[in-house]
């Protein structure tokens, strides 16, 4: 096995060492771990040993130099990168990329005196770093580290209440965590979000306190999410959000149950109306998850987002009443239908197309095609921008692509996860033909034939006893960005080779880190290899965005 750089530190008092590794030092090629190994040491070499201390003069002017050092090789490696250096060597000149920018990271804040900035500034730092994290449970352990790293950074990171105000009940009871960190939030706005999974359970009498708690600070609650298993804790919650005054600064309602859903166990409970039929003024996003709520009576206005998952029909709202909710939403933004949606009747048709001009996200998931045909005829959103069908699966499609032909001219981004696609399809044919800015595709489970339908003219399939006059139609002319589980990874190469050959090539594919596929590491890395000779390769964590998609949808918003 190929050896692992070794990187030199700075030696207290010194300036004879070396930030950078030499081309003899560094592999040719490294595998993940090895990087992430490299990675680690570059880290332990500049920290390792260092004892906290105001740095000599000549360690000063040490620093400053090679960190200029560091800059001008970065810039170096990211020209050579641009100015399209052999495919064969695009994998080397990122890993050193990597390694140069770890150093760069490593070494500079070793003179930077970030606590003689002023303390507003040292504020919105610690925002910058908080505010954005990845997920909750790196949200709390950044912010403890904030607290823990000198007298200086705890001072000024429990002097802002915006630092603590999202809080994740995940703690065991009696969650003291969670509760020192709404004593810090003060009276600014909360963000909430209780976990009673298998693995953090809460009793129901621990539920009981801890809600009893929390509506105390009603009117600062901002965002509530709840995620669980039982029934028991989800109509408690229910309850108390009925018995309770109306929250006023409630923007987003969150309740997920978890695991196996049962149809047989929806009637442990009543549908009650949300916040007991009363109005929230400034409820704009809510998501059910094997929840149901009285739909008739509750008062759904003026949302952003619409999210149910997992309803049967016959406790979903009726077709007459989903109408009415879509209609009271005209500034709707994201509707998601997954496994639930409207009640409705087959044989009839409805009174008008609903015209959602606001509508840019829709994602339809475990519906028949007869079904999905009928929700469809219900409203239409001419300036829809990102479009998901998730297992659609076991029958025809074909009837669905044909009332979606010319439905949404302007979608940027189609994910199509377990989707049945017939085999040449001309209803499919004319729906991709339909929407010419499509930029970015996002897929998993899908046949090898419907790369082809990418690459053959589309007029072929169409008319396929027919002479077509040259150039050639190029099916979605605009593809510059795939997204793809590794599960279809296969058929990637050949595909990015033929969009090249079409003179419309691929700028980059994103591979989403898991698992969760048949290849072997051999196998997986040699189609890597393959597809890097004709497009740029990334890898991603399930569940992130892209910079691609978050422009998408940020265009998409104006």
């Amino acid at each position: 096995m190929t050896s692992l750089p070794t990187f030199s530190h700075i030696p207290q008092g010194r300036s004879s060492a070396r930030l950078t590794a030499t081309s003899a030092q560094r592999p040719a090629q490294l595998t993940r771990g090895q990087l992430a190994q490299c990675i680690r040491q570059i880290n332990s070499n500049a920290m390792g040993d260092h004892i906290p201390r105001v740095p000599s003069p000549e360690e000063v002017v040490f620093i400053r130099k090679e960190t200029e050092s560091q800059i001008k090789g970065i810039k170096s490696l990211e020209d050579a990168k641009e100015l399209g250096e052999p495919r064969s060597l695009i994998l080397t000149i990122e890993e050193s990329l990597v390694l140069a920018r770890a150093h760069y990271s490593a070494y500079f804040p070793r003179i930077f005196r970030i606590n003689d900035l002023p303390t507003e500034i040292l504020t919105n730092i610690f925002r910058l770093i908080v505010w954005p994290v990845p997920n909750p449970s790196t949200g709390i352990l950044w912010r403890l580290w904030l607290t823990w790293t000198c007298r200086r950074w705890r001072q000024v990171a429990l002097g802002d209440c915006t630092l603590w105000n999202a809080i994740w009940f995940r703690d065991r009871p009696p969650f003291k965590r969670s509760w020192a960190f709404l004593e810090r939030a003060g009276t600014s706005t909360l963000d909430l979000r209780i976990s009673s999974e298998d693995t953090t359970p809460i009793s129901l009498a621990e539920m009981d306190h801890l809600l009893n708690r929390l509506l105390t600070c009603l009117s600062q609650i901002r965002i509530l999410i709840y995620i669980g298993s039982s029934w028991e804790h989800i109509a408690l919650l229910l309850d108390k959000l009925r018995a309770a005054d109306v929250p006023l600064a409630i923007e987003r309602l969150e309740i997920h149950r978890l695991g196996r859903i049962d149809y047989g166990t929806y009637g442990y409970i009543q549908p009650t109306a949300l916040f007991n039929g009363k109005g929230t003024p400034r409820l704009h996003y809510l998501s059910l998850s094997g929840v149901h709520i009285d739909w008739n009576t509750s008062i759904l206005q003026n949302l952003s987002t619409i999210d149910i998952r997992k309803l049967p029909l016959e406790l979903s709202p009726t077709i007459t009443r989903f109408r009415e909710i879509l209609i009271s939403c005209p500034a709707l933004r994201k509707l998601c239908l997954d496994g639930a949606g409207p009640q409705i009747d087959l044989y009839d048709l409805p009174p008008f197309q609903i015209v959602m001009t606001k509508l840019k996200i829709l994602c339809i998931s475990d519906f028949s095609a007869q079904y999905a045909r009928h929700v469809f005829s219900h409203f239409t959103a001419p300036n829809l921008v990102d479009l998901t069908f998730i297992n659609m699966t076991g029958e025809d499609y074909s009837p669905l692509y044909e009332i979606l032909v010319n439905r949404f001219p302007e979608i940027r981004l189609l994910t199509m996860y377990a989707v049945d696609l017939p085999v040449r399809s001309k209803a499919l044919v004319q729906w991709l033909i339909s929407m010419p800015q499509l930029t970015y595709l996002r897929i998993a489970n899908l046949p090898s034939t419907f790369f082809e339908l990418f690459v053959l003219d589309p007029r072929t399939l169409l008319m396929p006893h027919e002479k077509h006059p040259l150039p050639e139609v190029i099916l979605a002319p605009k593809l510059a960005v795939i997204e793809s589980h590794p599960s279809v990874i296969r058929s990637l190469p050949w595909f990015a080779v033929q969009r090249r050959m079409l003179g419309v090539p691929l700028n980059k594919v994103y591979i989403t880190q898991t698992k969760d596929h048949d290849m072997t590491n051999q196998e997986f890395q040699k189609t890597c290899v393959e597809l890097m000779k004709s497009t740029s390769l990334h890898f991603m964590f399930n569940g992130t965005r892209t910079p691609e998609e978050d422009a998408i949808l940020s265009e998409g918003y104006r």
